[in-house]
């Protein structure tokens, strides 16, 4: 699908000449919206801007004759509106052919971003031959499910769409809505059921497209994101566990907290994980704007209706036997105090600690919840109430947050359903450092040590292990008749044979416990690696450990008894760090719920439209978490910065962190530019992957900008404070308004447009120049061009825009070549205004970086296209330094390298405010 949006150039003011003091008028003229003033409402006044401009979008007057209002809502803190359309055709919906249309307070068009469909009039075919329920079989076949059982229509609305709700068919946890439209495909439209599945069997959120009349499936979207297996995997390390000292700042401290007593003993912000610092208390962390009744109310009236886990934003619970549901008694109670302390020890596994950690994750959704809501995340947007207080949107979708998850391991996932009031789910898994060997250890006195798993569904192992207890061998374990019917009345662990075609793991447990054992083996059953252990958690767990051990060294052990009494011990293996627990990584947690964000904000509540190999949900989820918990203390703007580095067992956040590779303004360290989302476009002629690998690089152009941001205004510790007390809390409302601006389908050029439109929408595009020199360094300049939200259809481009650039004095107007004498000092000139100092740079400024000659583009001149040459600091010659003479003319004089010879550069220069001076030269020996 073909993308349109507004024209660039309508977003900022148009060049000013040199003479004219630049510096000044750049950024700071009010911008160019598509419109001016209109009256009416916001809402007939985009769907009259769109039917008066079709062609602009790729579209007919026809194509326009019935659009829909998906949802409309307008943003407090500027006033923009916010009206999200959808096509329709013969009176029923065309799936994913959207417009998002910004209108501002006095009713000018700001931006619009779409996914309209063409020729509407002649491509519709095909007949509703199948009914919802069989439209959900049909899908359920498709996608690799079990076979429906049960199927129940639950509910039916009259109108064209006949809107249905089927039984969850024992295939989806939720019933699954089911309405009639028209899925665009290659032959153009065909009537089709579109399905929301939310898959029993795995994590998946399906929304399924099946054919009307053939049950083909047409279309599938997963709508829970998952981090990339194999991009985990190549970034775990060996690396060993170290603990930062350096305590907590006070950054996460709303100035108007809810005073209901409660307290939480976490990693709080910004420390990110157990690598920052210790965990400290923190109490009445609520803030009374985004939870006006703290974090444990649901009913809107004073008092708390829960002292559990449990409240209006979050319910945070266990759920190791992966069944969608809360374990038994997996949500810690902070009693009618809410004093949420629970112990920990970092030296043992993280199952040991398990409350900890879910008091931790039911802490840092509320915090995110509280703090995107400053940033206009609210309930009118879509965000995530089960009560939204009269406030607008709709209730009903606190999020599930699910701690240890039995889902997997070494991962996590958020699943975000489209409709505003669908309930996502967070899943958290474990990290369990299988880079270090066994997790646990038997210890067979006289005999040796054996390696052993770990179990879900039981404390782990301790470091001082239970020495001197004596084996029994207990058979299958299922029952007490199983075990010699003469049992040590001291201490003493149960040794069990493998498999669970008679029983459970976790029975075998249970009756061991029962009969007094301190701990329970499992002996493999068979050949391989022994299994991790997981039973469901309905009932009161066990309170004993239990691991496995292989085949091989389980009948080592059963031999060892039969030999005679045997003791020894079950212990945390002495040379393994321990199990981590995502739940502590506070940036794997914002990270997940920044996919709630993105997907709820792009394209307005109701629909989920992250589409494409472009698309940047991953980049936006990551940028989340690096800006929220920015800290000048661990992180500067040309360091490295890692994406998880505690669950990868790195020692800080300089580690490389689960990306391909780390965070850094240092294109050195970070090369990517727009141009490396092609296929054999990255490193070593490798693809980055989708959507992991090609998010990551939008998330590298959003940390350039957020500290160009504040290089520029400073930064602000508060992450509470308002869009205009920091850089950093800049950064945090224009990408949070770019989400709401940029409409469905976006690729990175529209995401950059959206970003520049939000600043024209805020400050009336004061930071216009700086955000366009940060996309200019990464290739999303001026003249790059998308295409479509394919990966190879883009083109890079390195310049700013025309309105935010001049030519020095005395050298050759852009675009023609200076020719230069390489290792010559070239004295660079501009006039401002006004003399104003000296310190009016922006950072890294001047620099120079490799052209070709030919062309001017910034290539790399021996064939990869990445890395791109990187932009090298200019210097000045011996110990001159930048002059300013008293009416304003500067002199910037710039030592070249000989080595230069034979080749071209381009010379920018970058004021503080964004605007830059550039000039090509060609050097010759």
């Amino acid at each position: 699908m073909l993308l349109s949006t507004t024209l660039v150039v309508s977003l900022t003011s148009l060049p000013t000449p040199a003479s004219a003091a630049p510096e000044e008028a750049a950024g700071k003229s009010n911008p160019i919206f598509l419109t001016g003033p209109n009256e009416g409402a916001p809402d007939n006044i985009a769907i009259n801007y769109l039917r008066a401009n079709p062609v602009q979008y790729g579209v007919t007057a026809g194509d326009l004759s019935d659009l829909a209002i998906l949802s409309k809502y307008t943003s407090r803190h500027n006033g923009v509106t916010h009206v999200n359309l959808a096509q329709r055709h013969e009176n029923l919906e065309v799936f994913g052919a959207t417009a998002t249309v910004n209108i501002a307070k006095d009713g000018s068009v700001i931006f619009v971003g779409d996914t309209l469909e063409s020729g509407l009039s002649k491509n519709g075919s095909g007949a509703a031959s199948l009914d919802a329920v069989e439209a959900v079989e049909a899908a359920a076949d498709a996608l690799d499910l079990a076979a429906p059982k049960n199927s129940r229509v639950m509910s039916r609305a009259g109108g064209a769409a006949q809107k249905t709700v089927v039984s969850g068919s024992g295939i989806s946890d939720e019933p699954i809505p089911a309405k009639l439209g028209w899925q665009p495909t290659e032959d153009g439209l065909r009537l089709a059921w579109q399905l929301v599945i939310d898959d029993s069997s795995d994590a998946h959120l399906w929304n399924a497209t099946v054919d009307a009349e053939t049950g083909e499936l047409l279309n599938a979207d997963d709508w829970t994101v998952h981090h990339d297996a194999d991009e985990l995997s190549d970034n775990l390390d060996r690396m060993a566990p170290g603990r930062a000292t350096t305590l907590n700042a006070e950054a996460f401290h709303s100035h108007n907290p809810v005073q209901d007593g409660s307290s939480y003993n976490v990693y709080a912000g910004p420390a990110e994980s157990p690598n920052d610092g210790p965990r400290t208390i923190v109490t009445n962390p609520a803030d009374a704007l985004a939870s006006p009744y703290g974090w444990h109310d649901t009913n809107g009236a004073p008092g708390a209706e829960f002292t559990t886990t449990q409240g209006n934003n979050v319910h945070a619970y266990q759920d190791q036997d992966n069944n969608n549901a809360p374990d038994f008694g997996s949500s810690p109670d902070g009693g009618p105090s809410l004093t949420f302390n629970f112990p920990m020890d970092l030296a043992e596994h993280a199952q040991s600690y398990r409350d900890a950690a879910t008091a931790n994750l039911f802490y840092w959704n509320n915090i995110i919840h509280d703090v995107t809501y400053q940033y206009g995340f609210d309930e009118a947007s879509g965000n995530f109430q089960m009560n939204n207080y009269g406030r607008g949107g709709v209730g009903g979708d606190y999020v599930r947050a699910e701690a240890a998850d039995g889902g997997g391991t070494n991962n996590a996932n958020f699943s975000t359903p489209a409709a505003d009031g669908g309930t996502p789910r967070m899943q958290m898994y474990l990290w369990p450092g299988n880079q270090f060997g066994a997790q646990n250890q038997i210890v067979v006195d006289g005999v040796g040590s054996f390696d052993a798993t770990w179990s879900r569904f039981s404390p782990a192992p301790s470091v001082a292990g239970l020495p001197g207890h004596g084996f029994v061998y207990g058979g299958t374990g299922c029952t007490a008749a199983t075990y010699p019917s003469t049992l040590p009345g001291g201490n003493w662990i149960s040794v069990v044979d493998g498999g669970t075609v008679a029983c459970t793991y976790l029975q075998r447990a249970q009756v061991a416990q029962s009969l007094g054992a301190k701990a329970v083996v499992v002996a493999h059953n068979a050949t391989g690696a022994a299994p991790v252990l997981t039973g469901a958690m309905t009932t009161a767990p066990v309170a004993i450990p239990a691991v496995a051990v292989t085949q091989a060294d389980g009948n080592a052990i059963k031999a060892a008894i039969a030999a005679g009494d045997v003791t020894g011990s079950v212990r945390k293996h002495p040379s393994h760090p321990g199990i981590r627990d995502g739940d502590f990584d506070a940036g794997i947690v914002i990270h997940e719920y920044g996919h709630g964000i993105s997907n709820r904000l792009t394209g307005g509540p109701g629909i989920n439209c992250l589409s494409g190999n472009e698309q940047m949900g991953e980049g936006w989820s990551d940028y989340y978490a690096l800006t929220m918990l920015l800290d000048p203390k661990f992180d500067t703007a040309d360091g490295v910065r890692g994406m998880g580095p505690y669950a990868l067992f790195q020692d800080d956040r300089s580690g490389a962190g689960i990306r391909p590779r780390p965070y850094s303004r240092n294109m050195e360290t970070q090369p990517f530019t727009y141009d490396s989302i092609k296929t054999g476009g990255w490193l070593n002629g490798t693809s980055l992957a989708a959507p992991h690998g090609i998010g990551h690089g939008w998330a590298s152009v959003l940390w350039d900008v957020t500290w160009d941001l504040i290089d520029r205004h400073g930064f602000n510790p508060n992450v509470y404070d308002s869009w205009s007390t920091g850089g950093n809390n800049l950064s945090l409302q224009l990408v949070t308004d770019g989400l709401k601006l940029q409409g469905c389908g976006p690729g990175f050029v529209t995401g950059r447009n959206a970003i520049i439109a939000a600043d024209a929408a805020l400050t009336g595009g004061e930071n216009s120049c700086t955000l366009w020199a940060s996309f200019a360094r990464r290739g999303l300049g001026y003249s790059a061009v998308q295409g479509t939200t394919a990966r190879d259809d883009n083109t890079e481009a390195f310049d700013t825009h025309p309105s935010c650039r001049s030519d020095f004095i005395g050298r050759t107007a852009q675009p023609a070549l200076n020719t230069f004498p390489a290792g010559d000092a070239a004295p660079m000139k501009f006039k401002l205004a006004t003399n104003r100092g000296l310190d009016i740079l922006a950072s890294n400024s001047p620099y120079s970086r490799l052209v070709d000659c030919d062309t001017l583009r910034t290539v790399n001149p021996s064939g990869p296209i990445t890395p791109r040459p990187t932009p090298v600091a200019a210097v000045n010659p011996g110990n001159s330094k930048m002059s300013v003479s008293a009416n304003g003319q500067y002199n910037y004089v710039w030592k070249t390298d000989p080595s230069w010879a034979g080749t071209c550069r381009e010379f920018v220069l970058t004021l503080d405010n964004g605007f830059q001076y550039r000039s090509y030269f060609k050097f010759i020996g």
